[in-house]
């Protein structure tokens, strides 16, 4: 009974995704962008407030009794034991800017457990979904779908990268100065130190990368659970793993660290100091 609530609440929820995704994608191709400045210093865009209204009033409608949280709006209580966290627009600053590394997602959890998670990237052309159980999926091209099923039709099963060694991986993040303002320069560092690259394939799209197999790591010091929530059911069906930076697997910690499951606890090490012994074979 559990996994046929969650099916059926996956399945609107995609197609709530995907028509909210085609909401953005209109301001970013050809409607224009309006930017407003909240109190915190942060942007919202016409685009955001539209996505996440169709995103609340479509999931509400069926599923009333499910909580709803997300960025734009008041906290929706509920009974069922089901939340929604969702973020309409991930990445509004790229956004503003036309650099496509923006998303839209929405993550489904119950009774404190990530089940399912939906990011749909509308610029990129991907659209990536999970279910606790049914596996990672990924379409890397949207161009001509104009329904879920015709998505689905074209997905591939998603997995995270194999490789094994941290000396070999590489890591992504939004930005560094997430990290001065959160004070943890030094653990960035760190992990650099011990890893073989580092890009800035920031927002959602880092994170995806991971899920994906195109990334080892992604690591974010300041972040909210709409920012990270879908990615950890993605991960745990992809081979992944998302915890926060002491290593407990929770979206509320406030930072997370997004892994390929096998150099999990070899970057968590590195990123209070721990460096991993050097392969000198």
């Amino acid at each position: 009974m559990t996994d046929k609530a969650i099916q059926s609440r996956l399945a609107l929820a995609l197609d709530a995704t995907f028509d909210a995704g085609k909401a953005v994608a209109e301001y970013y191709f050809g409607m224009g962008i309006d930017v407003v400045w909240k109190g915190d210093g942060s942007p919202v865009t016409q685009a955001d407030e539209r996505a996440e209204r169709i995103l609340r009033q479509r999931l509400a409608a069926v599923f009333p009794d499910d909580a709803i949280i997300g960025e734009e709006h008041e906290d929706e209580h509920g009974t069922s034991g089901f939340k929604w966290i969702i973020d309409p627009l991930d990445g509004t600053e790229a956004f503003i800017r036309k650099i496509p590394i923006f998303g839209t997602l929405v993550g489904l959890e119950l009774n404190g457990r990530m089940v399912a998670g939906i990011c749909f990237m509308p610029a990129q052309r991907e659209f990536v979904w999970a279910s606790q159980g049914h596996g990672c999926w990924w379409v890397q091209d949207t161009t001509g779908a104009y329904d879920v099923e015709t998505l689905k039709e074209r997905a591939i099963r998603a997995q995270a990268s194999p490789t094994s060694e941290l000396s070999r991986a590489m890591i992504t993040t939004t930005g560094q100065g997430a990290f001065h303002r959160a004070g943890k320069v030094g653990e960035f560092l760190k992990l650099r130190h011990a890893t073989r690259k580092d890009r800035g394939f920031g927002h959602c799209w880092g994170h995806l990368l991971v899920v994906t197999g195109r990334m080892e790591i992604s690591i974010e010091p300041k972040i909210r659970e709409w920012d990270i929530a879908p990615f950890a059911a993605m991960l745990a069906e992809a081979g992944g793993k998302l915890t926060d930076f002491m290593g407990k697997e929770t979206v509320y910690s406030g930072n997370c660290v997004c892994s390929n499951g096998v150099l999990h606890e070899a970057a968590i090490k590195a990123l209070h100091g721990e460096l991993p012994k050097l392969n000198l074979k």
